[in-house]
């Protein structure tokens, strides 16, 4: 498997053990107690800044690469760079519903409810059809050279929270996530 690939299927763990945590905290506010909305927010806000900008656009780039080499791929998998779009107008209306939960704004408790589980589960049925359909294309239709000239072309960052040094901004993140390990 190309780097690139094993790059994006390390997001997609980090990404499914962050769901796991707003599952969590969502099902305390389902059953009546307080999630902590500050954790929640911060991870909408590590989803708008990490995977938005990095790790979809990176996907994007092998999508349009096999698309290229392989028309018939766009009907078969779909409008990746359109539901990466949408994903991330969820995301922000996530991000926003939890921040006004946060400052108190009254809100219906069943709407935000419905709002977290539809991020949570289009987060989830995205990455599994890419798992499923787009990755294994791609690596069937794509040219070492194909991988080597995405890879050029991405834009490499470090992970905030996952990578060798946790952005101070993330570290309640890190430490729920050490916590939800054990």
């Amino acid at each position: 498997m190309t780097q690139i690939l094993d790059q994006i299927g390390r997001d997609h763990r980090n990404m499914r053990l962050l769901l796991d945590i707003v599952e969590e905290e969502m099902n305390a506010y389902h059953e009546g107690r307080t999630p902590d909305f500050d954790l929640l927010r911060s991870i909408a806000e590590y989803t708008l800044h990490y995977p938005d900008l990095f790790h979809h656009p990176k996907e994007d780039l092998i999508f349009e690469r096999l698309v290229m080499r392989d028309p018939s791929a766009k009907a078969a998998i779909g409008d990746l760079i359109g539901e990466h779009e949408r994903l991330g107008e969820l995301t922000r209306r996530f991000a926003a519903a939890i921040g006004n939960a946060a400052r108190d704004v009254e809100m219906p408790r069943a709407w935000l409810e419905a709002l977290a589980t539809e991020y949570l589960s289009v987060n989830r049925q995205h990455m599994q059809a890419e798992e499923k359909h787009f990755f294994p294309r791609a690596l069937a239709a794509l040219t070492d050279q194909d991988w080597a000239e995405i890879d050029e072309r991405a834009v490499h960052v470090s992970d905030p929270i996952f990578g060798p040094r946790v952005e101070h901004s993330y570290l309640a993140i890190h430490e729920r996530i050490r916590i939800f390990r054990l």
